[in-house]
């Protein structure tokens, strides 16, 4: 499974299995995290997620090759300072980083 373009992650996780010699098709891509969370929960396949995206009761698969790091960001809107939710986001980002 892979997030439909223009995820930035799509091209350096194809180009990783390229390299590695790992043969691949695409079963499923969409936008949506949630919508390729259901897909992996289907079995229809695999899909490369950041850690904190890994749902209970699917597991990380050994034997793939190294991803790149991926470069989160967030970028605020004027007069957005002290709104809870944004703040929870920020929060959230900079844990990972």
């Amino acid at each position: 499974m892979l997030f439909s373009l223009p995820c930035r992650w799509r091209t350096p996780v194809l180009d990783a299995l390229e390299a590695n010699g790992r043969t691949w098709r695409v079963v499923f891509e969409s936008t949506s995290l949630a919508a390729v969370q259901a897909a992996v929960r289907a079995g229809l396949g695999a899909a490369a997620l950041l850690p904190a995206c890994v749902e209970p009761g699917t597991a990380a698969y050994g034997g793939l090759p190294e991803l790149p790091d991926v470069e989160l960001g967030l970028i605020r809107r004027t007069g957005t300072e002290g709104d809870p939710l944004i703040d929870a986001v920020e929060d959230v980002l900079r844990r990972l980083a």
